[in-house]
């Protein structure tokens, strides 16, 4: 079989263009793989966050407008007395 450049040439050209839409897939699933682990993380947060409110608070019963009174009540304080790390 005899060398031929230009088949050579179009072969490395697709073997490129294959390797360039699997460098887009990885890219992708790493990006929605981060944003998942993020909206775990923030939900884990959140609910951390609720049963803390609840264990100090005592709010288990309050309506949402009745507990976002209390966090406002609470609100200028914690934002003045953030420790910044």
């Amino acid at each position: 079989m005899k060398y031929d450049p230009l088949e050579e040439s179009k072969d490395l050209k697709e073997r490129i263009n294959q390797l360039q839409q699997k460098k887009k897939q990885l890219e992708t699933e790493t990006r929605r793989k981060l944003s998942w682990e993020k909206r775990k993380a923030r939900t884990k947060r959140l609910i951390e966050t609720g049963a803390l409110a609840e264990k100090y608070f005592g709010i288990e019963d309050f309506t949402i407008e009745q507990r976002e009174k209390v966090f406002q009540t609470f609100s200028d304080f914690v934002k003045k007395n953030k420790v910044r790390s």
